[in-house]
């Protein structure tokens, strides 16, 4: 299997990029750290003995787009399984209303992505195979005051990813919606305890499952779905209120 992995130089991505190549598959390993990438694909490689790129692209630069989706299939004719974990959080120390913060959250978390996967899959309905996993956020089942620019990132990224799904059904192309709780990683760091939350390499092992599934949407661990299912059941006027 053909894997191309964006968000791959660390968390959860660099894991998952470890899971595929030690199972037998072949990865192109993508984010915008390209010293990163280069070592993490030099290291597969002698690891696993398997094939394993580096391609370097920024979701910030929707111009980087077109290329970047050629550099993908010129190394490999065809791509069974795309896997994104790319995502950023906008820094706390910067209030909510500055622009820059707001514009490059949209950018790699919404825009960029679905910029790809717009262009990645033209290409898997033409062949009518493949599959598309990619990270959203319970963040973005409904807005907080702690985290809402960054939450309604990830509503748009689940919205879009809903349609995508039923766009792509006829073409025998399947698009999972995977939203991980806190996971420990650096993007995490600070905001909650370790104890609540779970490892990256959980995250990929469990996203390597699913790649063999055609599941729609998955809660990982499985208690957000009750979480969230709880938070959308609280009417607006008790809801805004909350310190959340």
């Amino acid at each position: 299997m053909n894997v191309l992995i964006i968000g791959a130089s660390s968390g959860i991505g660099r894991e998952a990029a470890h899971v595929f190549t030690r199972e037998g598959h072949n990865v192109i390993c993508s984010s915008r750290d390209e010293h990163e990438l280069s070592d993490l694909a030099s290291d597969l490689k002698v690891r696993y003995d398997c094939e394993a790129y580096a391609v370097p692209v920024d979701l910030t630069l929707i111009s980087m787009v077109n290329s970047f989706v050629e550099q993908v299939f010129q190394i490999f004719e065809t791509l069974n399984c795309v896997i994104v974990t790319a995502a950023t959080m906008p820094n706390d120390e910067r209030p909510y209303y500055d622009q820059k913060e707001l514009l490059n959250t949209a950018m790699t978390n919404y825009l960029g992505i679905a910029a790809v996967l717009n262009e990645i899959s033209k290409r898997m309905m033409k062949i009518k195979a493949g599959t598309i996993i990619c990270l959203s956020s319970p963040a973005g089942e409904r807005g907080r005051q702690s985290n809402f620019i960054y939450g309604a990132t990830k509503s748009a990224l689940s919205t879009y990813l809903q349609g995508l799904r039923m766009k792509l059904h006829k073409y025998n192309v399947h698009v999972i919606t995977v939203l991980p709780g806190y996971v420990d990683t650096l993007m995490s760091y600070g905001k909650v305890s370790a104890v609540f939350a779970v490892s990256p390499g959980y995250v990929a092992e469990r996203i390597y499952k699913l790649s063999r599934t055609k599941r729609n949407v998955v809660y990982i661990p499985v208690i957000w779905w009750l979480v969230i299912g709880i938070l959308k059941f609280i009417p607006e006027t008790i809801y805004k209120r909350l310190h959340i």
